[in-house]
């Protein structure tokens, strides 16, 4: 993904890095591109690098100017096409700050009309932080002057409406300093000082006011010969009168809060999980849809990654709240109901009892364009009070059975192609191309596990003079019998120790023994066999076993550990179950092959 950057120094940033664009006249054109969407004929680009006085080689210096952009953006998804009708930049899905300030503004204007004036505020604020500088900073060419006035304007009106809504809001404390250094900056503006006449006013500073008063209308004297408006006159008027009109909102409206946290970079994969859940989301009634898998299979990214993509769907905001259940001390729902009633309603009293916090929270978030994030969830008792009348995304190790409303979708591995995609990514696709066997042996290795991938990538990185194979037979030492556990194991180990920490005994003890024969493939009987368990009950492990994510079921009796779970299970046989047992185990599978063969 290409992000290009107006609304300061010109740049163009990735996921990895910012991209050096060249000289401040061919970061010129690659702005004037940005900002004209069509194509733009040479004559023209030549006139708005240069004005009237271009140099006699100003048709070529573009076209020099054109095939380095051209080089620059190489790789990335975006064309510099030439044709008759001029250069046209192609951005495909590449985004530009000034087009997102715009789209915000607009919809501040709109929430602001209907009445929203939280959710138009939260749009402000959210279109002014693109803001790092002087628009269109470092390019000198000629048309820059005039696009600079214009943006810098549509920022300057962006900031007032900013100031007037959070007046509104009773924010006049939060924002009397800004209002003040607005107005140092703009001493004639009349609505900026009437603004900070009435936020110092409502801070108890009713004197101050008057002198921003007097002050601008001697400056508009000296300057322009007039005087203020009516509109400051009268609100003059009603100051030096006690200015009762001009109180603090009783109740600011709900906030429109955003608490996504940043997006897990080298998001991959998953194309058809995202499908179906957006589909979920966003159709009629309450959605809620439901994201299970063994933890680092990458619930949590989907669901922030589906937040982000989904986020002008929810113009009212979106509510992150971590659940906590890795911790092993999960967010009790009394507690979770407090976090979301204060993200809605900042110093709201919170009642007593789980209850009336449970009843506040859904007539606080009913009718509300709103997505909530409910992060690792431990069990139904403690999501159930969470949902609100708005869309929602669970995330939790296990589906939650007692909840009927949300649909589910269980993340299984990544394909191989997806996991050498996302091995490249981080490593470098160039490293991993140059020995495609080993690499798509190490993935196999790591069962298409996107955390397992990660860990892998981050060693390549760690170690840039091994070789693929060199770092895959480092990992089939670890996977077999470590010595020393390495710390890169240790995290990959965890949350499969953590799905075997919530399994019954008897799926445990299964989990372990089960994993002892080579073949990653494993049938009933063959549990049947090396467990002494009777049929049903070695049935109901081993999908108990499928439910946890610690296998795969391949057909109606047969299922098959993945290579990175199976190893580790192996391990814990022998922690746990200890050497006589596990011998007993595979003696009794032995016995029934032969038996089988015979």
């Amino acid at each position: 993904m290409v992000r290009f950057l107006l609304l300061g120094p010109v740049r163009a940033v990735t996921d990895t890095g910012a991209i050096t664009l060249g000289s401040p006249q061919q970061s010129g054109l690659l702005a004037l591109l940005l900002l004209r969407h069509g194509p733009v004929p040479i004559d023209d680009v030549v006139d708005a690098l240069w004005g009237e006085n271009p140099p006699a080689s100003a048709h070529s210096t573009v076209r020099t100017y054109a095939a380095r952009l051209r080089q620059v953006l190489a790789g990335h998804p975006v064309e510099l096409r030439r044709s008759a009708g001029g250069y046209h930049l192609v951005r495909h899905a590449a985004d530009v700050d000034a087009e997102e300030f715009d789209r915000l503004v607009e919809q501040a204007r709109q929430a602001r009309r209907s009445g929203d004036v939280a959710g138009a505020a939260s749009r402000l604020r959210r279109a002014l932080g693109l803001w790092s500088g002087r628009a269109l900073g470092g390019v000198r060419a000629e048309f820059a002057a005039a696009q600079r006035v214009r943006l810098e304007e549509s920022g300057r009106a962006a900031r007032e409406q900013l100031f007037d809504a959070e007046l509104a809001l009773g924010r006049h404390e939060a924002i009397c300093a800004d209002l003040g250094a607005a107005v140092a900056e703009r001493p004639v503006d009349a609505r900026l000082t009437e603004l900070w006449m009435t936020a110092l006013h409502r801070c108890g500073r009713t004197v101050e006011a008057l002198d921003a008063f007097r002050r601008l209308r001697a400056q508009l004297h000296e300057q322009l010969g007039i005087e203020p408006g009516p509109g400051l006159q009268r609100l003059h008027q009603r100051l030096l009168q006690g200015g009762d009109a001009l109180a603090v909102p009783e109740e600011p409206p709900a906030e429109r809060p955003d608490q996504m946290p940043p997006g897990v970079r080298h998001f991959t994969g998953r194309r058809a999980e995202i499908d179906r859940l957006r589909r979920v989301l966003t159709e009629d009634g309450v959605p809620v849809a439901g994201i299970t898998g063994l933890g680092g299979s990458g619930k949590s990214a989907l669901a922030v990654h589906l937040a982000r993509l989904l986020a002008d769907r929810f113009p009212d905001g979106r509510i992150y709240l971590d659940l906590r259940a890795r911790t092993g001390r999960p967010v009790s729902a009394h507690e979770a109901l407090g976090s979301l009633l204060r993200s809605l309603r900042p110093g709201v009293t919170l009642p007593e009892t789980t209850a009336e916090r449970c009843t506040l929270w859904r007539t606080a978030a009913s009718g509300r364009d709103l997505l909530v994030v409910l992060d690792d969830a431990d069990s139904s008792a403690q999501v159930e009070p969470l949902l609100p009348g708005c869309a929602v995304i669970v995330t939790a190790a296990r589906r939650l059975i007692e909840l009927p409303t949300v649909a589910w979708q269980r993340l299984g591995p990544l394909s191989d192609e997806e996991s050498l995609r996302l091995l490249g990514e981080i490593a470098g696709h160039q490293r991993v191309d140059a020995e495609p066997d080993a690499a798509a042996e190490l993935v196999a290795a790591c069962s298409g596990h996107p955390l397992s991938v990660r860990i892998a990538a981050a060693r390549l990185l760690d170690r840039p003079r091994w070789t693929v194979s060199q770092i895959m037979a480092q990992l089939a030492d670890d996977l077999r019998q470590p010595v020393v556990m390495h710390e890169d194991c240790k995290i990959v180990d965890e949350p499969i120790r953590r799905a075997e920490a919530r399994l019954r005994a008897v799926s445990a003890s299964v989990f372990r023994l089960a994993a002892l024969a080579d073949e990653p493939l494993r049938t009933v009987d063959d549990v049947t066999a090396m467990t002494g368990l009777p049929r049903p009950e070695a049935r109901a492990a081993l999908e108990d076993l499928v439910d946890a994510h610690l296998l795969e079921a391949v057909g109606i009796d047969s299922y098959r550990y993945p290579v990175l779970i199976q190893a580790f299970a192996r391990r814990r046989a022998e922690e746990i179950e200890g050497p006589d047992r596990c011998g007993m185990a595979l003696a009794g599978l032995v016995r029934a092959l032969v038996a089988a063969a015979g």
